[in-house]
């Protein structure tokens, strides 16, 4: 039996489903991550020890086709390379970033971050090779995972910055897949294939039932061990130790409640683990000033998010000819540093400065905070003068509830 069909049937045949409407980026809204105190973070720390970097590496690194190389771990924005892509049109360099982002953020934010992603690629002083890897940093611990490819493809890097919301060692040493773990691979990787000075951030929250405790027990056994042979160090960290109280004590009792204490007690076991990790490549890890502030949302706001900085300096290699077949030029004489980087990380890790106390107690800089992360997301598409749905008006509404505490206090 013949069946005669229409062009109308034939096109509902051979035409595919209609799909949904397409999707549209995310709405802007103001997030906890555009606090003054944060753009504080990336003005005064990350962005002031880069320019530094960039000062002594020189012209000369740049030279040649060389470019600034980034990893980071970014937000949809990618805040942080907006300003480092300035930094470098600024000085003639090309920035090459790498970036990881694994979440379970619906399609709108990803469309998002990709139309950002896009938007700085294009920029002149932004290699096109650059990109954010849709990958877990922390599988670079994987081997030939995509991770680990694009780490190497992308590195080694002038500056890593570890933004994270998840605490550094959660779980205990044998459970895999942990932040602690990444920046021990990374670290690794940057100490074998990198003979120049680089910088490392780590933000990540501390608070007393977030790092499990033979992590944190790991950590404070370097501090002991530091203490025993170093008479310095032991004189320095005594002074904290109640009467009777040995080391191991103290480190544990500060370590059962969330205070500024613990932040310190904790920034001082990172920096202790990095020194050994740098020492077994011959690089010295110099612990530069930290901050803190609280992500809270009830009172008493105690700070539970640590934003730390690590410089690693090559040291020379002594390279000597025991053949007889060359001489050997003499050693220089050794001259004695005023304090060891142990002694330093030890000061430093106690010179924490709370930034929701810092922003409460000087007006200037909080106002000169707030004009400067308006000028930033303002360049990232927000309505920051908006009268209602402004960024003042937000922080009237929701930011400033840790500043009110503590100026209350």
């Amino acid at each position: 039996m013949n069946v005669s069909t229409t062009d109308d049937d034939f096109a509902d045949v051979a035409l595919p489903p209609v799909s949904g409407l397409p999707l549209s980026p995310e709405a802007l809204e103001f997030q906890p991550w555009h606090k003054p105190r944060k753009q504080f973070v990336r003005i005064n720390q990350w962005m002031h020890h880069i320019e530094h970097l960039i000062g002594r590496l020189g012209a000369q690194s740049f030279a040649d086709g060389e470019v600034l190389r980034y990893l980071t771990l970014p937000g949809p924005d990618l805040l942080d390379v907006r300003m480092l892509a300035d930094a470098c049109g600024q000085r003639s360099i090309k920035l090459r970033y790498t970036g990881f982002c694994y979440t379970t953020d619906p399609e709108e934010r990803r469309l998002r971050q990709n139309i950002n992603e896009f938007s700085l690629t294009h920029k002149s002083s932004v290699l096109e090779s650059s990109r954010v890897v849709r990958a877990r940093f922390q599988d670079i611990t994987v081997n030939k995972s995509e991770a680990s490819v694009e780490l190497e493809r992308g590195g080694p890097y002038d500056i890593v910055n570890i933004d994270a919301c998840e605490p550094l060692a959660g779980d205990g040493i044998n459970v895999s897949g942990r932040l602690v773990d990444a920046i021990r691979s990374l670290t690794e990787f940057q100490l074998l294939r990198r003979r120049k000075p680089w910088l490392l951030f780590i933000t990540t929250p501390i608070q007393a039932d977030s790092i499990s405790p033979d992590s944190m027990s790991a950590l404070h056994g370097e501090v002991i061990k530091n203490t025993a042979s170093d008479v310095h160090f032991a004189s320095e960290l005594s002074a904290r130790l109640n009467d009777g109280e040995d080391v191991a004590g103290y480190l544990t009792r500060v370590s059962e409640a969330t205070t500024d204490e613990l932040l310190s007690v904790f920034s001082l076991g990172v920096a202790k683990w990095l020194i050994h990790l740098a020492d077994q490549a011959n690089f010295k890890a110099i612990k530069l000033q930290g901050y803190s502030y609280s992500m809270f949302r009830e009172p008493p706001y105690q700070a539970n998010m640590v934003s730390l900085c690590f410089q690693f300096e090559p040291q020379a290699i002594a390279i000597a000819d025991d053949t007889g077949l060359t001489r050997n030029q003499p050693s220089p004489a050794i001259t004695t540093q005023p304090i060891s980087h142990h002694v330093r990380a030890l000061r430093r890790a106690f010179a924490i400065q709370n930034l929701d106390e810092k922003l409460a107690s000087e007006s200037e800089t909080n106002r000169e905070m707030i004009a400067e992360s308006k000028r930033l997301l303002k360049n990232a598409g927000y309505p920051v003068d908006h009268a209602t749905l402004g960024y003042e008006a937000w922080l009237e509404t929701v930011a400033q509830e840790p500043i009110a505490e503590a100026v209350a206090e």
